[in-house]
């Protein structure tokens, strides 16, 4: 049995399990943001996030819900959606009676409620035994394994994923595995718990007339911050996502003057505002990305405000853009015209919207980074096979005026396993690193330089023209053999490659005719070029 410090060690997994593994949690994360922009966090929304990390982590059943309080501040388990495996007819009728609006959990005296009480991921490989259990009802299901996992909004714990009856039992690495489907998860519950609060306070509005203006004025920004995180989502870049919230922040606040910041290339100690008005700013002159929280500043005689800050303006509120494990930068937001009120309210107003906001960026930056992440090759940054295969697909796919025959190219080096036997495999990955780097310097900006394993490099050349691609190959391989490591072999390489047209061809009959002109060009001596005819149609029907 493994808990709270306990850890498993987890089965040693290839690349390609691990990246297919990151590709399936990425199309889950991106199917749930595209099911919130398309209907909200309803009851469907709930369920298919549930569905999604029960199939990522190979679960039988489980449950998600957000954490609530009592008045005394007792914290206890509301549930969002849960699986329904009623075994009798009671427990059929609580589940019918209570799961559309939720059941709730106040007994921590269990697994679950370990993770509710403390906010900490919870494996256990024995349920039955675990002492920190309550028992089961009788007729429930056995549990053969369990994990709680936090979900976190920032620091704090907002909810919890419950899942049991794993193959094998859990791993502790579960938590980052799901990472991403997670923190989707967890700002959807922030977004849900702030709903909650924003209906308690339209009630609070009905009762206390003297009220209305400021919270009507709150629902009104709230329903902008919805629209403006939907939008921030849906960009297809984090570059037009950054866009996105600057030109939304002032739809929210027209006179509040926004910039997202990112890390500029003097390294961690500075940022550069990316998108925005706004200068380069010192990390040390930030109690956000001090704190890792959102601070508000009022400038003036207060000593907790960012030194950064303009003491012309009322009030600044700077979000950090990250999740609970990666920062990717800050969202400033400064405001000097508070309409004569009290600049502090003012900026606890606006503060939990921006926040939002920035939630949704570091949504879009992890989304952007785990997708590069599992299209490109760790060693050489360059596109991976996947990657390869989707643009081959794309270029076979076109039907506009300006398609033309393409070309295959193999790129391969020379005697390479002298390198490695002389040099050791440090070196030899240096050099296929520094291979790499000298291919994709002899390309033009609508060619692809994929790795696709080893020493082999495949490049997808815009021009099929049978003399232009013998000069890129020529090219290519006069870059690498400039590529000399100290004490070792001179470094060459071969190239072999075909002109690809339309109709049947595919990537694999183009990469087997490539492969064996490759060859040729290796038995005629090696350090050459070898491009074959045609293979497919000149011209699209």
């Amino acid at each position: 049995m493994s808990g709270v410090d306990g850890r498993r060690t987890a089965p040693v997994v290839s690349a390609e399990e691990e990246r297919d593994r990151l590709i399936a949690v990425l199309q889950a994360q991106g199917e749930l943001q595209d099911l919130y922009i398309r209907n909200g966090a309803d009851r469907a929304w709930w369920d298919a996030a549930l569905r999604r990390v029960i199939a990522l982590s190979g679960s039988q059943f489980g449950f998600l819900g957000r954490i609530e309080h009592e008045e005394d501040g007792t914290p206890f388990l509301h549930s969002l959606a849960i699986t329904d495996i009623a075994w009798n007819e009671w427990s059929r009728q609580v589940f019918d009676d209570f799961a559309s609006d939720g059941l709730e959990f106040r007994n921590l005296d269990s697994l679950f409620g370990v993770t509710v009480a403390t906010g900490d991921l919870v494996v256990s490989d024995d349920p039955a035994t675990d002492p920190r259990r309550c028992g089961l009802p009788p007729g429930h299901p056995p549990l053969d394994s369990y994990v709680g996992i936090p979900l976190r909004d920032g620091e704090a714990v907002n909810g919890m994923v419950g899942l049991a009856n794993r193959a094998g039992g859990f791993e502790a690495r579960i938590e980052d595995d799901l990472r991403p489907v997670l923190s989707v998860i967890a700002a959807m519950v922030a977004r849900d718990l702030a709903e909650r609060r924003a209906a308690e306070a339209t009630a609070v509005v009905e009762q206390l007339g003297s009220a209305i203006e400021h919270l009507t004025r709150a629902e009104q920004e709230r329903v902008v911050v919805d629209a403006a995180v939907r939008a921030i989502l849906a960009a297809g870049s984090l570059r037009e996502a950054e866009d996105v919230a600057v030109a939304k922040v002032r739809r929210l606040v027209p006179t509040m003057n926004a910039c997202v910041m990112a890390e500029g290339a003097d390294g961690p100690g500075s940022l550069l505002c990316v998108s925005g008005n706004g200068t380069e700013l010192a990390r040390a002159d930030c109690v956000a990305l001090q704190s890792g929280r959102l601070h508000v500043s009022l400038p003036g005689l207060r000593l907790d405000s960012c030194p950064h800050v303009d003491a012309l303006d009322a009030v600044t509120v700077c979000c950090p853009v990250a999740t609970d494990r990666d920062e990717f930068g800050l969202l400033v937001c400064s405001m000097r015209d508070v309409d004569g009120e009290d600049a502090a309210v003012r900026g606890a107003d606006i503060a939990e919207g921006l926040g939002r906001m920035a939630t949704a960026l570091a949504q879009v930056a992890l989304r952007e980074d785990i997708a590069s992440r599992a299209l490109r090759d760790p060693l050489t940054g360059l596109p991976n096979r996947t990657a390869l295969l989707q643009s081959m697909e794309r270029r076979l796919r076109r039907i506009d005026a300006a398609a033309r025959p393409f070309g295959v190219m193999i790129v391969d080096l020379d005697d390479f396993k002298d390198v490695n036997d002389q040099l050791g495999h440090a070196m030899g990955d240096e050099v296929i690193a520094s291979a790499a780097a000298a291919i994709a310097g002899t390309v033009r900006a609508d060619d692809v330089v994929a790795r696709l394993g080893g020493d082999e490099f495949v490049v997808i050349l815009d021009a099929g023209d049978p003399e232009v691609m013998r000069s890129a190959g020529q090219r290519m391989i006069d870059a690498i053999s400039a590529v000399a490591p100290a004490g070792g072999p001179g470094i060459s390489a071969s190239a072999g490659g075909v002109p690809v047209g339309w109709g049947d061809p595919g990537w694999d009959e183009a990469y087997q005719r490539a492969d064996v002109l490759l060859y040729e060009a290796k038995a005629a001596g090696k350090s050459q070029v070898v491009i074959g005819s045609l293979i497919g149609a000149a011209e699209q029907e």
